[in-house]
């Protein structure tokens, strides 16, 4: 654009100076008329005219100036010509195809980020449905770790979830049981030693600690497999004042002299129940109730004995007769905050003699 201004300022400058110079001259003034002398003299001679320069310009186009600057011509087209497109520099060409190259990157850059926006934008909801999915599964995980009364009592050692995205087992740390022996004598047993083996009620406690409590769900967490590794220990404080032989089984006799005397017994079991709770009702709490067996080994039996002259507690570490396994079944109550077990042993207490034992009472989870 700047070009073309000063081209055509050039133009206006040399039309002007040309047109001064082919102004045609004036003529030479007419000399005076002599007067006539006679009919015959001659006409004096006319001057000659002005020679008329020349025009050597080449044809031109009617829409194009030429100025003639000694020996150079400048040839000036005119606008018309260029909104043609014709006789366009090639620089002008080039930036015109820049411009229409430019224009339509910048139009496929919008395109682009049209689409981009859009991704983003589902992308987003994705993300929220995702943050919505794991508060859910949050609470409810919330909700079946915690007791009836809000506190939470486990924890969670592993977490698996199956396909529908309930958990499919809870490891927790321990399971206690407390309660009392009952001794459940058979008839073959005789009167005597019937009456001679009863126990103190409140003196022939039972402890179970069941390690690493293991509840495997079935399908839903209302229904689920408890399992674990338990350690039992028995105790069985007598009512009468007997002290029994060693490497004898229930050989005893009474003794005057003493204060107390009891069996205390160890034992490794497994139980394994199947177990139904209900979802929490408002002012009770869950309700839960299972039934299902257990099995172990003896690991350890003693007698303590506490005599009164002289004052002094003996434990002897031999064997009475125990039987070396353990098996039964096992019934589970829970009630809001209430927890109750049963446990029926179905094998023989000792050797040869028709006693089982049967413990009860509570038991809570830690």
């Amino acid at each position: 654009m700047k070009n073309n201004l000063i081209l055509f300022a050039i133009s206006c400058f040399f039309n002007i100076s040309l047109l001064h110079s082919q102004e045609t001259p004036k003529p030479a003034p007419t000399p005076p008329t002599p007067p006539m002398s006679s009919p015959t003299a001659p006409k004096p001679p006319l001057p000659p005219s002005t020679p008329q320069p020349e025009n050597t310009s080449p044809p031109h186009k009617p829409d194009t100036t030429i100025i003639s600057i000694g020996d150079k011509q400048i040839m000036i087209i005119d606008n018309d010509e260029k909104k043609s497109g014709e006789g366009k520099a090639d620089w002008e060409k080039d930036l015109e195809k820049s411009m229409k190259e430019l224009k339509e990157n910048l139009k496929n850059a919008k395109f682009d980020m049209e689409h981009s926006k859009q991704d983003m934008e589902e992308s987003k909801k994705e993300l929220e449905e995702a943050k919505k999915e794991m508060e859910q599964e949050s609470i409810q995980e919330n909700e079946e770790n915690q007791s009836p009364d809000g506190n939470k009592l486990t924890f969670n050692l592993k977490k698996k979830k199956d396909k529908k995205g309930h958990k499919a087992a809870d490891i927790s740390f321990l399971d206690f049981d407390f309660g009392v022996n009952l001794l459940n004598v058979g008839s073959s047993v005789p009167k005597q030693m019937e009456d001679d083996l009863k126990l103190k009620t409140w003196g022939s406690w039972t402890y179970t600690f069941t390690f690493l409590p293991t509840k495997i769900y079935l399908g839903t967490p209302h229904l689920m497999l408890m399992t674990g590794l338990g350690w039992r220990i028995g105790q069985f404080e007598f009512k009468e004042k007997i002290d029994f032989d060693p490497n004898k089984t229930l050989v005893y006799h009474k003794d005057d002299n003493l204060k107390q005397s009891q069996f205390v017994i160890h034992q490794l079991q497994i139980p394994l129940s199947i177990y139904w709770k209900s979802n929490r009702i408002k002012g009770l709490g869950d309700v839960g109730f299972g039934i299902g067996g257990y099995a172990g080994i003896l690991l350890h039996q003693e007698l303590e004995t506490e005599t009164a002259t002289p004052d002094r507690d003996i434990e002897t570490n031999e064997d009475f007769g125990f039987k070396d396994f353990r098996y039964g079944l096992s019934a589970r109550l829970d009630i809001g905050a209430l927890k109750l077990f049963a446990n029926f042993d179905l094998n023989k207490l000792w050797k040869d003699n028709d006693i089982k034992n049967i413990e009860t009472g509570i038991w809570v989870d830690f």
